[in-house]
């Protein structure tokens, strides 16, 4: 098997799929999601950029895709809702070729702790970050043919190293796909292969300054990064590792060596 293939062979049956099949990168129009279809769409894959809102970013990032040589298609859908699912395969099947890849990269971050939380929080953390993904990995495994070795890439956060009680439902989401990345990985054996990456402090937080942003990456053993370019390898990586499977991968620069108290964005904004 080729090493950019999500298939057993190379034969192209997938109408429209490029050699390294089609992959799905859910929030894929901006920050580091733009990055991951950048970099797969340049090692050959077809890529659905998956997005919510941000439509003209993820218009912009097809257009770039595709005029430098790769294949690429934008897909609407709101996370909130577990049917869209269903209909967002099918979308991409009809446009691309069957899906043969999924990077779950969107998540929900919003701040709580143990004094705020709410059902509500809770809930929504995991639906967002933790049910969606799941069905998801459902519908690829259902739907893979059997020629093929599907893979999924998990974004998680190195949060899950160095716990700490800020974002308590966010982190406990996060949690909740790491378990089951190895979980799936032995269950969906061989038919998918399941992984995931664990970025550091990677891009500035909503409510952090370009200075706090600075400061907390240089504060990380390596002194620096990671940067968005640095998760994408990753993934990428995991993408094409034909031996590999229940695999957590953190490009944090060290940063979960650390002992924090609180989330960074707390501890480096003066």
């Amino acid at each position: 098997m080729g090493p950019y293939n999500t298939t057993r062979n190379r034969q192209e049956t997938l109408p429209g799929a490029m050699p390294g099949g089609v992959i799905l990168v859910t929030g894929g129009a901006v920050r580091i999601g733009r990055e991951i279809c950048l970099n797969l769409a340049k090692d050959g894959f077809s890529v659905a950029v998956h997005y919510n809102s941000s439509s003209n970013e993820a218009n912009s990032l097809v257009e770039k895709i595709n005029s430098n040589g790769g294949t690429a298609q934008s897909f609407s859908g709101n996370l909130s809702d577990v049917s869209m699912v269903e209909n967002l395969f099918s979308d991409i099947k009809d446009s691309l070729g069957v899906v043969t890849g999924i990077v779950n990269n969107a998540s929900l971050f919003s701040f709580d702790d143990i004094n705020s939380l709410s059902k509500q929080s809770w809930d929504n953390h995991m639906h967002v970050n933790a049910l969606v993904p799941l069905l998801m990995i459902s519908e690829l495994s259902r739907n893979i043919p059997s020629d093929c070795v599907g893979s999924v890439v998990n974004i998680l956060d190195q949060k899950i190293s160095q716990p700490n009680p800020d974002y308590l439902s966010y982190t406990a989401s996060r949690y909740a796909m790491a378990g089951m990345t190895e979980t799936l990985a032995r269950s969906l054996c061989p038919g998918v292969r399941v992984n995931a990456v664990a970025p550091g402090h990677t891009l500035p937080s909503p409510e952090q300054t370009p200075e706090g942003f600075k400061k907390a990456q240089s504060q990380s053993p390596l002194q620096s990064g990671p940067s968005p370019g640095d998760i994408a390898d990753a993934v990428n990586y995991l993408m094409k590792a034909n031996s590999v499977t229940g695999q957590i991968i953190y490009v944090d620069s060290g940063e979960r060596f650390l002992s924090r108290s609180r989330d960074v964005v707390f501890e480096t904004e003066d």
